[in-house]
């Protein structure tokens, strides 16, 4: 793995600041149901497994589309950028627009990312299809800084444990069960599994209650060398959702 690597850390959506509630063109920042973003389709609307997939997936989806800039990297700038944008009716990401901005670079890489996006569900209010601002932060920082998942939890999955990994072992592990574990070596139940696996600014989600299904086992098998591969597991600690992400890169 390089030495040096984007690492994002998203884990909820703050919205935007303005609300125009008038007329056909009602822009909104807190509908009654806010947009999802594509590939969590198993599970219920509404339901919190299908907002933290949606996170999920936005998260896997940022890491695999931006690239931390050279001169960013040169000057060795860290720190969040922060982003709005709208997602219209049709779930389309409009207007795009700059916030905070660290350098280097940074901000220019945020705001084409967001321009390339897919479709998101669109939000809903008062049963009909509305338009709604959202603020993002997108972290950047230098991954040796940066502990790789929260409180010490770590994924296991057979015997992958370098960054780097063929496709022949990936598709071995397909039968053997993915092991969430705390600080002190005990595993932990998780309440959703996901796989998320981006090239050439596509980006394919699968997710499942904690087992490995069998869209997720294509998902693996349709895997082409050069591509990101992350396995997202989420626990619960104390009411609080928690993230446990190890990534991959597919190098032969």
């Amino acid at each position: 793995m390089p030495h040096k690597v984007i690492l994002f850390l998203l884990f909820s959506f703050s919205t935007a600041t303005c609300l125009l509630a008038q007329g056909t063109d009602s822009l909104y920042t807190n509908a009654e149901r806010m947009p999802y973003f594509p590939g969590c389709t198993a599970y219920i609307v509404g339901s919190k497994e299908r907002r933290q997939c949606s996170n999920q997936s936005l998260k896997a989806y940022i890491f695999n589309h931006i690239i931390y800039p050279q001169t960013a990297k040169e000057e060795n700038l860290e720190g969040a950028v922060y982003v709005r944008f709208i997602v219209d009716e049709l779930g389309k990401v409009q207007q795009p627009q700059l916030l905070k901005d660290i350098g280097g670079g940074c901000g220019k890489a945020a705001l084409e990312m967001l321009s390339a996006m897919p479709r998101w569900e669109p939000a809903f209010h008062h049963g009909k299809k509305v338009k709604v601002a959202l603020d993002l932060p997108i972290h950047f920082y230098f991954k040796d800084n940066v502990a790789e998942n929260q409180d010490g939890y770590s994924i296991a999955w057979g015997n992958l444990t370098e960054y780097n990994v063929t496709r022949k072992a990936l598709r071995r592990n397909l039968k053997m069960e993915i092991q969430v574990f705390d600080a002190e070596g005990a595993i932990v139940t998780m309440n959703t599994l996901q796989f998320s696996y981006g090239k050439n600014k596509k980006l394919i989600s699968k997710a499942s209650n904690g087992k490995i299904t069998n869209a997720m086992e294509k998902m693996v098998k349709k895997m082409k060398k050069g591509g990101q591969f992350s396995i997202i597991a989420t626990i619960q600690k104390n009411g609080q959702f928690i993230e446990v992400v190890k990534d991959f890169l597919v190098n032969k």
